[in-house]
């Protein structure tokens, strides 16, 4: 908008540096030799914050489509920046994928706020508890099972194997629900 740069240019630039993690000088050889175009290290650093200047309404209307959503998906990864330890957020609903970079629990707060209607899947995360209608992600629930499946401690040892199983039994009968919905009839001709 402000620039010469058209937004697949920008996009890539955005994309090497914070995607592919490259610095600046390594975005500008990719640049060099793959486009054959030569930008400033300054240039290149004016088009990410554009983008980002750019593109900052619309993390509002992202977080309140999040916000609106009936079942939201969330889960989180650290995330180190210069020594400094953080975490890459993500919340993902049937229409929109929202990624925040931040303090875990601060970043929960500021997409969800204080009250979320929806169903909201996710890992056991101490700042989603307070949230009323909350979904056990079934990979996390699996590798809970498997953690105590494989203690030393033969009761919890005992108590993972029921859980795997029932887990087991119960993928089971979703997967036969999916394939032909309680209810429904089979029209042989």
């Amino acid at each position: 908008e402000w620039h010469l740069a058209g937004p697949m240019l920008v996009s890539l630039i955005v994309c090497l540096s914070f995607r592919m993690r490259m610095s600046r000088p390594r975005v500008q050889e990719f640049l060099n030799d793959w486009l054959g175009l030569w930008l400033g290290k300054g240039t290149i650093s004016k088009y990410v914050h554009e983008a980002g200047r750019a593109s900052e309404p619309l993390e509002d209307q992202m977080v309140e489509e999040v916000r609106r959503s009936g079942l939201l998906h969330a889960d989180e990864t650290s995330w180190k920046e210069k020594a400094v330890l953080l975490w890459f957020c993500v919340f993902s609903t049937a229409t929109v994928t929202l990624f925040a970079i931040g303090k875990r629990s601060e970043q929960v707060e500021r997409v969800l706020g204080e009250i979320f209607p929806g169903w909201l899947m996710s890992d056991g995360l101490k700042a989603y508890r307070k949230y009323l209608r909350r979904l056990r992600c079934w990979a996390h629930l699996d590798r809970k099972a498997q953690g105590l499946a494989d203690s030393l401690d033969s009761e919890a040892r005992q108590f993972g194997q029921q859980v795997l199983t029932a887990l087991k039994l119960l993928r089971q009968e979703v997967y036969k629900a999916r394939e032909k919905p309680p209810g429904t009839v089979d029209i042989k001709q």
